[in-house]
């Protein structure tokens, strides 16, 4: 068994939140690319594009922008990644701190 007394839980938390651009819109003839190459340059270029048009409020046709939340799962006792173990007696344990596993409710 281990020392630790506390019962482990799953925390579902949220670990970092990004804007992202997706500016294909700007990049015409984007389906008929010859290689990622060069889809890499087209979305630099409308990335320029778009820069610029923040800097003197163009008109800019089809740039989406999305708040993307990103989560993890995380050990409540010892708040590493959320990974199972088993110890010597079959019994479900954290395997970053060795906390036993609270069942969880469905």
């Amino acid at each position: 068994m281990t020392d630790i007394k506390e019962k482990a839980k799953r925390l579902h938390i949220l670990d970092d939140v990004i804007v992202e651009a997706d500016l294909s819109g700007m990049c015409w003839g984007s389906r008929y690319r010859e290689s990622e190459e060069e889809w890499a340059k087209q979305l630099e270029r409308a990335a320029k594009e778009f820069h610029d048009f923040l800097r003197d409020h163009r008109s800019q046709d089809m740039v989406v922008l999305d708040v993307v939340r990103k989560y993890k799962d995380v050990c409540s006792v010892c708040k590493d990644t959320w990974e199972l173990d088993k110890d010597d007696n079959d019994v479900l344990i954290c395997a970053a701190c060795g906390a036993e596993i609270e069942e969880e409710k469905p």
